[in-house]
């Protein structure tokens, strides 16, 4: 179980809040380098794939945003590809662009995108980018995320999100 600030909680504690606009829900989660933000992501994906986490969601896509092409013509496919070479996921091409055609038809609907470092993300791309329009609203609207920050760089979320946990590393049981 991560140790979060003030509490400990457990990753299912993570989703479980009323969120403002309803199921959308939008979380930061913070922490100094080398805490376990990313080990985090990637225990709330190996946890969603056992079943046992964010089972409101159809798909839990993995954006690592400091891999992402450093250009502003993101597409959603761009989005599910990283996921799946991230994971080495078996899936073609055509896997991937009907994933990509899922998610957009429904505007981001039953997809829950786990984020991790906005703080390594270009600046330029944090204003203008389909990652910049997803955290506004603006493009797939009815999805949810999660978004790991360094604390100092996470101001500009701040207005876009609905719950903000700190991690402060990991128990015993955990490493």
């Amino acid at each position: 179980r991560p140790h979060f600030k003030g509490n400990s909680i457990s990753l299912q504690e993570i989703l479980e809040y009323e969120p403002v606009r309803p199921p959308m829900k939008h979380i930061l989660v913070e922490g100094e380098p080398g805490i376990g933000k990313s080990t985090l992501t990637k225990q709330l994906c190996y946890k969603f794939a056992e079943g046992t986490f964010a089972s409101e969601y159809k798909l839990v896509i993995r954006v690592v945003l400091r891999g992402l092409p450093s250009d502003t013509t993101l597409s959603v496919e761009d989005l599910v590809c990283s996921c799946t070479s991230d994971v080495k996921a078996s899936l073609d091409e055509e896997d991937e662009s009907t994933l990509s055609r899922y998610i957009t038809d429904n505007k981001g609907k039953d997809t829950l995108f786990i984020m991790d470092g906005y703080d390594e993300f270009p600046e330029e791309l944090q204003e203008k980018s389909l990652i910049a329009d997803i955290l506004n609203g603006k493009t797939l609207p009815q999805s949810s995320f999660i978004i790991t920050s360094r604390p100092q760089a996470s101001a500009p979320l701040h207005d876009k999100i609905e719950r903000r946990i700190e991690v402060s590393g990991f128990g015993e049981k955990e490493i």
